[in-house]
């Protein structure tokens, strides 16, 4: 393990979101107990997690992270994606170097949710950067927004003012934090030259082309502050997780109600994660079977659970996989289509469009991954393979590494007077 000479300021800026969130969190605890600094960047539904992590927090609001999402993703929809993006960074750059001040990090971690913010800071701070990767990691050969764009092929005209005012914006951006010298191409280049994925290689699309520039370490799992108490029920009754995900409930109401229908009365003990539901009008006849739960505490269920029919978010599909549990892929977003593909190609669960999602074809869903052994096999060998990619410890080792070569880097007047790539 890679020890540093002194400690460093380590600057995280991760999208504040719990898929982005519970990955990065661990790191911060095996960095601070390794004796470096944090600084973590989140808004006030966060703080206290990396607060209890050991980071000194950086609070702001995010307009992005509190959005609803639509019932509908359509391509009218994700074509105005890239221009809130880059709308959250204008917005919040100035707020990071508001609070950042004259205490400048020695390296910078930034997610693929904020990159824009990242590539401008460390590059106006000539600090290096490490680029967070919580979802499929992207290269010169296999690029995930290329992958999403192409699920809505010849449904978004390449003039749609939505992407011309994505890189108006990105080019002002540029230029007001004295960044002229930096093109289009370089800055939206698809990783930066250092980048943590939090996946096993093998669940990587096109894994033999991504070079050391790249370092896979698995899950990062870690203690959760917020978790709420919950025992296994304990009648010996199989066990299902339904969970759509944290990001806003409004949307997840049809497929969790189909879910409750398809297993009421069943030899299924099911736990429903339904947010502000699972008290009020949505669900009004509740089985004695389904547990209806505002929040779950996600990895102590899954930790005993037979099955999960999961939105098929990155983070929820690999915490899955370390507990040894397959996976009904329900996706909202486009995204999480693609990981609910993936999921399926390698054999680990089922993808279920949630046009298709009835309860009969829910249960023959569940069915089919937990009485399949060949199934759980590829799912137990995926989760062995998460536990030994070297996690949070093998994540800090990498972030020394990267620290190291910014030891010495200028002081705050030289970074801004001077700006460029690390």
């Amino acid at each position: 393990m890679l020890r540093p000479m002194s400690a460093y300021h380590v600057a995280f800026l991760p999208f504040p979101a719990f898929g982005h969130i519970n990955t990065t969190l661990p790191v911060v605890a095996e960095l601070v107990r390794r004796g470096h600094r944090v600084t973590f960047a989140t808004s006030a539904r966060f703080a206290p997690a990396a607060a209890a992590a050991g980071a000194d927090v950086l609070e702001y609001e995010s307009w992005l992270a509190s959005r609803k999402l639509p019932d509908r993703v359509d391509a009218e929809y994700m074509v105005q994606e890239p221009v809130r993006s880059i709308d959250e960074a204008i917005a919040t750059v100035p707020v990071y170097e508001a609070g950042f001040g004259d205490d400048l990090p020695d390296v910078l971690l930034y997610d693929v949710s904020t990159f824009a913010a990242g590539r401008v800071l460390s590059r106006k701070w000539r600090r290096p950067a490490i680029e967070l990767f919580a979802t499929f990691a992207s290269n010169e050969h296999y690029s995930l927004t290329q992958q999403i764009g192409a699920l809505y092929e010849g449904e978004i005209d390449r003039e749609h003012p939505a992407l011309i005012d994505f890189f108006v914006k990105q080019g002002r951006l540029l230029s007001e934090h004295g960044l002229d010298d930096v093109t289009l191409e370089e800055f939206n280049a698809p990783a930066d030259d250092a980048n943590l994925v939090f996946l096993p290689r093998q669940f990587q699309p096109a894994a033999e082309t991504f070079d050391d520039r790249f370092a896979f370490v698995g899950a990062c799992i870690g203690d959760r502050v917020e978790e709420v108490p919950w025992h296994p029920p304990g009648d010996g009754r199989p066990l299902l997780l339904v969970s759509m995900g944290s990001f806003s409930f409004d949307h997840q109401r049809t497929v969790l109600r189909t879910c409750v229908e398809a297993f009421a009365d069943t030899d299924w003990h099911v736990v429903v994660q339904a947010g502000t539901g699972a008290h009020g009008e949505d669900f009004p006849l509740v089985p004695d079977n389904v547990t209806l739960l505002r929040w779950v505490p996600q990895l102590t269920v899954l930790e005993h659970a037979d099955a999960f029919v999961s939105h098929a978010g990155m983070n929820s599909v690999m915490e899955a996989m370390y507990f040894g549990t397959p996976v009904v892929a329900v996706p909202h977003m486009p995204e999480q289509r693609l990981i609910a593909a993936r999921l399926e190609e390698l054999g680990l669960g089922v993808h279920l469009p949630a046009a298709e999602a009835t309860p009969g074809q829910l249960r023959r869903a569940v069915h089919s991954v937990t009485a399949d052994g060949s199934t759980r096999a590829r799912v137990h060998a995926l989760g062995n393979a998460l536990r030994s990619a070297g996690g949070p410890v093998r994540a800090a080792d990498y972030v020394e590494k990267v620290a190291a070569r910014g030891a010495g880097a200028p002081s705050r007047a030289e970074a801004v007077d001077a700006p460029g790539r690390p």
